[in-house]
């Protein structure tokens, strides 16, 4: 039996308050003990320190990121072969898991075979929830290439499908379960990224809606929407949509829904927040950008005020901008849209957890629960920074076994 043996500042999301002066005691792949370190168990163990000031907390999980494998992809075809953006993903993924992120869930194709490859231990990475190609209606959110016919759009792109009316939404949604999709995303609104679309577009018709969310239920799983104008928002909610990523420019309206209803909100902030400032982006992009950042600070406010759980989601790409050694940013991001630095650890830990699907094996410090755990060099409760880059992440420890130290 394998023991790791931690001591340090326990910050545990689902406790008010950390524990100073703390131990954590990992056997195999488990945690054992979570508590003060006088009364932690003797054993035999490796032992890692917390450097001054450090602190242990549960290994981040970022619950909406694009694994495209571009940026690493080469020059070859201009980096387009979907052959070599997968392995500049297993590349990426070894990024994510220096910067502390042990769990993500991922939009794209590349997700379903990078999951596989990590599960069967042949890839250095977090374990990854796969979602498949995103689906939007043709001239909608990730309709990028106008110039294409949707039938070629659908069988060059490797990050999104088109599709329209009933019964082209229920085939292209089992399309992705057909390939390991774990759960399904939609854009339901128009974005920011997009040409042809404004942001408050509604995209799917109430009828595509029922039939996509239905077809997922029968999967026995759930539908995610990108959402950046209310209206959309709101038709997707009344579907039955559970999670809403960005969820930008939200009305009281939707927040009550998602309230009774139980849905999340998957953060990107930092994106929010900053795109508009961004370099490179065309004109039409950053005057889209501009309406958000406002905007989604008032969406904070009020599912904070309404209970709404809000989880940790970057929409990083590893780009230039969105450096996967950086998504530790979204943290801080949240800290300045007003959350309080214990809510933006929850949002990255045991409510990402949640939305995985799996809280109750991952997102705290809970005997049992499997070991994803990270040691970073500060206190994020007083220094939100000390999440933000993986220069700061000190230990990295994943089912039990250290994947990084720098102790």
């Amino acid at each position: 039996m394998k023991r790791i043996l931690l001591y340090g500042r326990l910050i545990d999301p689902l406790k008010e308050e950390p524990l100073e002066n703390g131990a954590l005691l990992i056997e195999d792949s488990r945690i054992v003990y979570a508590g003060p370190a006088d009364g932690c168990p003797q054993t035999d163990a490796v032992i890692y320190s917390c450097p001054p000031d450090g602190s242990i907390l549960p290994g981040f999980i970022d619950v909406h990121t694009h694994l495209s494998g571009e940026e690493n992809a080469g020059s070859f075809a201009d980096g387009r072969m979907f052959g070599d953006q997968l392995i500049g993903g297993v590349y990426q993924l070894g990024l994510l898991l220096d910067a502390g992120f042990t769990g993500l869930r991922d939009m794209s194709e590349a997700g379903l075979y990078l999951s596989r490859g990590v599960e069967r231990g042949a890839i250095r990475g977090p374990r990854i929830v796969p979602g498949g190609k995103v689906l939007s209606i043709t001239s909608g959110h990730v309709d990028g290439n106008p110039e294409m016919t949707p039938e070629y759009f659908n069988s060059y792109s490797h990050t999104s499908m088109l599709c329209d009316g009933p019964d082209g939404c229920v085939r292209a949604v089992r399309e992705q379960f057909r390939m390991g999709a774990k759960f399904i995303k939609i854009c339901a609104t128009g974005g920011v990224s997009s040409p042809t679309d404004r942001v408050d577009d509604v995209q799917f018709s109430p009828e595509e809606l029922r039939a996509i969310v239905e077809e997922a239920k029968r999967h026995h799983t759930y539908v995610c929407a990108h959402c950046t104008g209310y209206e959309g928002a709101y038709q997707a909610l009344l579907a039955g949509v559970s999670c809403i990523e960005h969820g930008v420019m939200l009305t009281q309206r939707e927040i009550d829904l998602m309230a009774e209803n139980g849905a999340f909100l998957v953060s990107t902030l930092w994106i929010s927040l900053g795109v508009a400032g961004l370099p490179g982006l065309p004109d039409w992009m950053r005057e889209k950008a501009q309406l958000c950042a406002e905007a989604n600070k008032k969406t904070i406010a009020m599912a904070r005020k309404a209970g709404i759980r809000i989880a940790l989601g970057t929409d990083f790409s590893n780009s230039p901008n969105t450096p996967y050694l950086e998504n530790g940013r979204e943290f801080e991001a949240m800290v300045r849209a007003g959350m309080t630095p214990m809510e933006s650890i929850r949002a990255g830990t045991i409510n990402a957890a949640a939305v995985m699907g799996m809280e109750n094996s991952l997102g705290s410090l809970t005997p049992g629960k499997l070991a994803d755990v990270v040691i970073v060099d500060g206190n994020p409760l007083s220094d939100i920074f000390c999440l933000t880059h993986a220069d700061h992440v000190k230990l990295v420890i994943k089912d039990g076994k250290v994947e990084k130290n720098t102790l």
